[in-house]
């Protein structure tokens, strides 16, 4: 048996086909290597090749030990640990549900509580069935033949934002300023363009900053112009920036040091610019952020969501305090759409602290970093550079909109945000479960895809000869 007919009768059985090239490569090199080593040994050329393939074993016992290793394994340990925020979610969701309804009778409101069974609405459960369905769907389909139409993927969320806002809500002032979590769907696109320019230098690096300012660019003219530095497109600026420095890190663009101080400085540099340039124009943008250094001072204006929120905060207690708990359910009587990090489906944490008390809320934070922590932490160990950037991207959405939700409830910003697995919104569920897929189809396919190897550039040493020739 020679080496071609070994190679086949082993990658004949392994079942993932995407692996079978892997493995053949990796079969191909050993065997060279022990071919190699048997001429050093004074064998010939053919009996070289003969032992080395006879040393190898039996192919159909290597393919099969190779299929065990080289094939789509799911993580359950994640998925337990995704099973059981979801019910945490739910769970708080049933309590702060159950002190509106019961607030509802109380105010002789009836017929608006029987939108809730048991504390879950019927579009919660659905949205929930929904979004299991879709991010099983994204977490079986290997995640590089998405990213491989990235371009495509990426036009149809603009699509989808701009239809949002041109069409759907073009009447309703409102939504302009209440922006949802459709632009989250970029970033694992992100990582597939930052991927294409990987190899180029400085200009691929400045190709993913082009990318970087376009998305932003379009996103605040879907936002409305007349917004400056969206919190929302704040964290999502964030997290792109992070995917672009991890892409920085791999060595996608060459020198990494550099490139990073540069990046880093000339953003925080450009914030404090915008920051200042507002705060010299008189108008609602310096109002906000003269009230979230001085909030007291502004608690009848852009202030007063703060205030209010501290004064809640002031009487939560170390093991809760049910009656304001049951009070601040009361304010939400008949409230159908009021600022999203306050409103009954979106206040979990606020209400957590109120009703259960601070030391069981910070556990429940501590468990949801702890969570999404681990699932960081197994992409930042992916071999496949594209999948640990990508990984990294979706997590550190979760851990982004977790930054500016605490900070919402917690009376320290007035953020938009809302806490993934835990909170619930029709169109938030759909994306953190689009997202979710993609973190556990990185985890899943991690042994069928191996680590990239950068092209070395050539370096070539030249050498002049001066040589006295006669004339």
């Amino acid at each position: 048996m020679d080496m071609c007919e070994y190679i086949e009768a082993a990658t004949s059985q392994i079942r993932a086909r995407r692996a079978r090239d892997m493995v053949a490569r990796e079969l191909t090199a050993h065997i060279e290597d022990q071919t190699a080593f048997y001429r050093e040994q004074g064998m010939s050329e053919e009996e070289a090749g003969k032992e080395a393939v006879r040393q190898m074993g039996d192919p159909v016992g290597v393919g099969i030990s190779m299929d065990r290793i080289h094939r789509p394994k799911t993580d359950w340990k994640m998925i337990l640990m995704l099973v059981f925020l979801c019910g945490l979610g739910i769970c708080l969701q049933i309590a702060l549900n159950r002190d509106i309804v019961r607030s509802q009778f109380m105010e002789n409101a009836a017929e608006v509580s029987l939108r809730t069974f048991s504390g879950v609405s019927r579009g919660l459960v659905i949205a929930l069935t929904g979004a299991v369905l879709l991010g099983v769907l994204v977490c079986v389909m290997d995640y590089t033949s998405l990213l491989r139409y990235a371009p495509w993927f990426t036009g149809l969320v603009f699509l989808i934002l701009g239809m949002e806002h041109f069409v759907i809500w073009s009447d309703f002032s409102l939504y302009r300023v209440l922006a949802m979590n459709w632009h989250y769907l970029l970033v694992p696109f992100y990582a597939s363009l930052l991927y294409r320019y990987r190899g180029r230098g400085r200009r691929g690096f400045a190709g993913a900053i082009l990318w970087l300012v376009l998305f932003q660019g379009i996103l605040e003219i879907f936002g409305g112009l007349h917004i400056v530095i969206r919190p929302s497109g704040l964290r999502l600026y964030c997290v792109l920036m992070v995917m672009l420095s991890m892409a920085v890190v791999c060595g996608w663009y060459g020198e990494r040091r550099a490139k990073l101080v540069g990046l880093w400085s000339g953003t925080l540099l450009a914030f404090c610019l915008a920051v200042c340039w507002m705060l010299q124009q008189d108008g609602f943008r310096a109002a906000r952020i003269r009230a979230i250094l001085h909030p007291y001072d502004y608690a009848d204006g852009a202030g007063y969501y703060i205030v209010t929120i501290r004064g809640w905060l002031g009487r939560c207690r170390l093991w809760g305090n049910p009656e304001a708990a049951a009070q601040f359910a009361r304010n939400y009587i008949g409230v159908e759409y009021i600022d999203l990090s306050f409103s009954p489906d979106d206040s979990n944490i606020l209400y957590l602290f109120l009703r259960y008390g601070i030391l069981p809320g910070i556990m429940v934070c501590l468990i949801f970093v702890g969570c999404i922590g681990y699932f960081l932490y197994r992409c930042l160990r992916q071999k496949n550079q594209l999948g640990r950037v990508t990984g990294t991207g979706c997590c550190f959405v979760f851990l982004a909109e977790f930054a500016g939700y605490l900070m919402s409830n917690l009376g320290v910003m007035s953020f938009h945000a809302n806490l993934p697995l835990l909170s619930y919104g029709s169109t938030d569920i759909g994306v953190w479960a689009v997202l979710m897929g993609f973190v556990f189809s990185i985890i899943r396919y991690q042994n069928l895809l191996p680590a990239e190897r950068m092209e070395q550039t050539r370096k070539y040493r030249y050498r002049f000869k001066i040589e006295k020739i006669s004339l």
